[in-house]
């Protein structure tokens, strides 16, 4: 697990240097909304496989909501305030890969499997598809 670990460290850590290569933007609530609710999703999906180690998913379940609630109320905010409602793929897709690093780290102890690979290992997959799509949509 360790070695996944490793590798999924270091994808991450060079889409996120090639990702936050020359950046100049102004902050947006609806993006940031929208990134705390996915990196909470995935943290949420990542605990299943190991809902029986009470440590592991409980400190999974609760940053997740955590993040999701967040994210919900940055979300309300912006439709309030009437924000740019854009949301930069490169952002959701170095916050996906984060997701996945961070989740590989608390089922490190877990067996390894396929079940307790299946979250974080498609986050990564997805994170890195993002990468590659024009910035905004």
């Amino acid at each position: 697990m360790w070695v996944i670990l490793i590798i999924n460290v270091i994808i991450a850590s060079i889409a996120i240097i090639a990702g936050f290569n020359n950046r100049a933007e102004a902050f947006s609530l609806f993006n940031a909304g929208v990134v705390f609710v996915a990196f909470g999703i995935v943290l949420l999906l990542g605990a299943i496989p190991v809902y029986r180690n009470f440590d592991t998913s409980s400190v999974l379940m609760f940053v997740a909501g955590i993040l999701i609630v967040l994210g919900i109320i940055m979300l309300i905010v912006s439709v309030i305030a009437r924000s740019t409602r854009k949301i930069n793929l490169q952002d959701l897709a170095i916050a996906l890969m984060v997701a996945a690093v961070c989740v590989v780290y608390f089922i490190h102890n877990a067996s390894l499997n396929f079940a307790n690979l299946l979250v974080p290992e498609l986050a990564l997959i997805v994170g890195l598809i993002l990468l590659v799509y024009p910035k905004q949509k």
